[in-house]
């Protein structure tokens, strides 16, 4: 089972990255841009719910620091009497950037057809990994265009896709910020000769 450690390591790395994507619907084209920092990890692994572990109740940027320089280990969190809600989320969340970086299925996501979630996003990714369905959440910060991962998690019952419109991926193209070098992932955008 992979950690919460592992989930740091791996999310620091898309801290130098952006995802910028095209999505398409009836004739009509979306651009979202995906960006991350540190304190979206936490409420990620899901750490919001174990109530039991008292070193949690700081600066969520500054908690993902502590468990990077392991000033908070696994051992600790994984000792809490509410770990096993989040156990799936943190074995899967490592996964994340192989996750963005596949093809998979976007949907505009609508809260009022899933009545029993609470989840507040704009769209949902649907991917499947480890034969495990998974779902991220997007939300857009501020009417800016630009996207953070809202929450993540393994399906376990509910299909959160059920009733939600579905978007074609038109374009994704990863950027390392720090060099400005990207890479593109797919692109139905562009015509032949």
């Amino acid at each position: 089972m992979r950690n919460v450690h592992d989930c740091v390591e791996a999310f620091g790395k898309l801290l130098d990255k952006e995802y910028h994507l095209v999505l398409g619907r009836k004739n009509i084209a979306v651009p979202l841009r995906i960006n991350f920092e540190k304190k979206e990890c936490f409420h990620l692994m899901g750490l919001q719910y174990l109530t039991d572990r008292p070193e949690l109740v700081h600066d969520r940027g500054k908690i993902f620091d502590a468990i990077r320089e392991r000033r908070i280990t696994a051992e600790q969190l994984q000792s809490s009497d509410l770990y096993y809600k989040i156990a799936d989320r943190i074995h899967m969340l490592p996964l994340l950037e192989s996750i963005i970086d596949r093809n998979d299925t976007i949907f505009k996501y609508n809260q009022k057809r899933n009545i029993y979630s609470v989840i507040k996003a704009d769209y949902i990714m649907k991917s499947n990994a480890e034969e495990r369905n998974l779902f991220l959440f997007l939300a857009e910060n501020g009417g800016s265009g630009r996207y953070y991962c809202r929450s993540f998690f393994p399906q376990d019952k509910m299909d959160y896709t059920k009733n939600q419109a579905s978007w074609t991926l038109l374009y994704k193209k990863k950027v390392t910020l720090s060099t400005g070098e990207g890479e593109i992932l797919y692109d139905r955008l562009k015509k032949g000769p």
